[in-house]
């Protein structure tokens, strides 16, 4: 009995002292999905992520990216600190812990509609992607020849997708593109299983950097439909906790670094190198454009 207590009261106090030493000095924690830090481990490699200059190779994905871009900006905002990343399963509980100021920041970034509601809670940044530029694929199982051949809007309306109900641009969408039948599960690689399972037709994803691009994850696959891609609404910026107490320090070397980043058109490169602004799917069909609003007389 005296054992147990003993080790449960260790517990705590090892859990109390990992909060601190993450609150301490200019270390700060950012919160991922748990799907990608072994990617992020993957492409990092024994490398320090302030100085990698190129974007591509095993693990090059945009979440993974992304963390890199984080650190880089943070250092180039004037940040000194190092970034402790706290593995997560869900986009909902990163946003609780972000509004409750239990981290400080995301390592991927978030939808502006998302952050808006909990503006009295988050800063919002500058966006890294922009309205329109979130592209996405249909993905498939490698044998499902009727998704494959769904290379048309009319043809691609008859299949049924698979998805997360809290992923709104997601969900619109697939139902911009006439896509009614959707079903949902709360983590990514449950998703892919409903594809592979053929549970589902497709789910949408962005394109990878590698061979057939791609979407590899537990030893699953999926392919995109080839000829066809999809708009994502809306712009995607990092969120910092205003309740953490380097808030301010954070978001204004974020500001600052993303600047330049930007300048130095890091930011474009990165997403090219990783293949989500990916130059083979440059002339495929946007299944989704946007409305053209007619000019006022």
């Amino acid at each position: 009995m005296l054992l147990r207590l003993f080790i449960s009261i260790s517990g705590v106090i090892c859990g109390l002292l990992i909060t601190l030493l993450c609150h301490a000095g200019n270390t700060i924690t950012a919160a991922v999905d748990e799907d990608i830090i072994a990617d992020y481990q993957l492409f990092i490699g024994d490398r320090d992520p302030i100085d990698i200059e190129h974007f591509g190779g095993p693990g090059a994905r945009r979440d993974v990216i992304e963390i890199v871009l984080l650190q880089q900006a943070l250092h180039l905002g004037g940040f000194s600190g190092k970034v402790v990343l706290r593995p997560e399963n869900s986009y909902l509980r990163i946003l609780k812990l972000l509004t409750d100021g239990q981290i400080a920041i995301s390592g991927a970034l978030m939808w502006r509609d998302d952050i808006k509601p909990y503006s009295e809670f988050l800063f919002k940044t500058r966006a890294l992607v922009n309205e329109g530029e979130f592209i996405a694929g249909l993905y498939t199982r490698q044998d499902n020849n009727r998704a494959l051949n769904a290379t048309t809007r009319e043809k691609v309306s008859q299949l049924s997708a698979a998805s997360n109900d809290h992923w709104k641009p997601d969900i619109e969408a697939l139902k911009s593109v006439g896509i009614s039948r959707i079903y949902y599960s709360t983590y990514w690689v449950q998703i892919v299983r409903m594809v592979v399972a053929g549970r589902a037709d497709v789910t949408l994803a962005p394109f990878q950097s590698n061979p057939g691009m791609k979407v590899q994850v537990d030893n699953l696959e999926l392919v995109p439909i080839p000829g066809v891609k999809v708009a994502l609404p809306g712009s995607r910026h990092w969120p910092v906790s205003k309740k953490h107490p380097q808030s301010r320090e954070i978001f204004s070397a974020l500001e600052k670094g993303i600047a330049i980043l930007e300048q130095k058109n890091i930011i474009q490169r990165a997403y090219e190198e990783c293949g989500f602004f990916h130059e083979g799917v440059k002339n495929w069909k946007l299944l989704n454009p946007p409305k053209v609003i007619p000019a006022k007389n």
